[in-house]
């Protein structure tokens, strides 16, 4: 949201008496941060700065509200104009501001239907033995980016099968352009098309197990070796975006870094109490209380 746009929701009538603190979990079956609102375009985070930031960002409201106000954009200053009727959510200011979005995202990306016979057995597997007990939020979303996948691979196809699967699977050129477009025309981060070559790893095991030829086996071996090399890469180019987003030239473009200045201020402001407590310790130790 631009800073034209941004809304004070501390300053709309209804807020709650005190602001809510966020609590982020990592989850034990997909190791990802979720955020806690529903509904939101990501499946999880690979950081709790990456969920925190998504949802100052995205759902500041949510500090101050139970329920996510319908805000009309040209009269957001005047706290008359709010509602906080969750039923409004078609006229809310996330849906405004993304009618204007020229990006596709990975969740209107096409779809075969999660509820066919090989949706609901790849459902089946995964929060089974064979597929590690997944929980069944974390099981949804694996399924959801398999079948994406797939639809990729196979857009004129209208019934998914398995030799869809085989024939998605089989070829190296199109894992690697869908890992492609995830990036440049979806605009996902690196972190969740991580979660998307994870998802196609689990597709590739449940395939194994459901009476693959010889011959699709031998190429799936292979794919596992570029589905390898595509999370390296992935990884590794994560890595380099978080070194440039901390390094000390673009926190202090984005003025995140405090300067010299700044932290003498700091320094100068506890100074008293430290040569205070430090004089007292060497005086009376006993008279030092910890918690103060």
């Amino acid at each position: 949201m631009s800073k034209a746009n941004k809304i004070e929701w501390s300053n709309i009538d209804g807020t709650l008496p005190k602001p809510k603190r966020l609590h982020l979990e990592k989850d034990d079956v997909d190791s990802l941060y979720h955020r806690p609102i529903e509904p939101c375009e990501h499946d999880g985070f690979q950081s709790q700065r990456g969920c925190r930031k998504h949802i100052n960002n995205k759902h500041s409201w949510f500090f101050y509200f139970d329920e996510k106000p319908r805000v009309d954009l040209k009269l957001a200053p005047n706290s008359s104009n709010v509602q906080t009727n969750s039923s409004a959510a078609s006229l809310s200011t996330d849906d405004v501001l993304s009618s204007t979005r020229s990006k596709l995202g990975a969740r209107l990306m096409p779809s075969f239907s999660p509820s066919g016979e090989i949706g609901e057995q790849l459902t089946t597997w995964l929060t089974g033995s064979g597929g590690g007990y997944k929980k069944d939020r974390p099981a949804q979303q694996i399924v959801s980016r398999c079948l994406k996948f797939l639809k990729f691979c196979c857009e004129e196809e209208e019934e998914l099968s398995f030799d869809v699967i085989d024939f998605s699977l089989c070829s190296p050129s199109l894992l690697f352009k869908f890992i492609d477009c995830l990036q440049e025309e979806c605009k996902l981060g690196h972190g969740e098309r991580l979660g998307y070559i994870d998802a196609i790893s689990e597709l590739i095991d449940f395939r194994k197990v459901n009476g693959a030829s010889d011959g699709v086996l031998r190429k799936l071996s292979a794919t596992e070796l570029y589905i390898k090399r595509a999370r390296k890469t992935v990884a590794k180019m994560m890595r380099l975006q978080w070194t440039q987003d901390l390094d000390v030239e673009s926190l202090e473009a984005r003025g995140h870094w405090a300067s010299m200045e700044e932290l003498l201020e700091v320094v100068s402001f506890y100074l008293p109490r430290y040569e205070q407590t430090v004089k007292t310790c060497q005086n009376d130790p006993g008279q030092v209380n910890p918690s103060t």
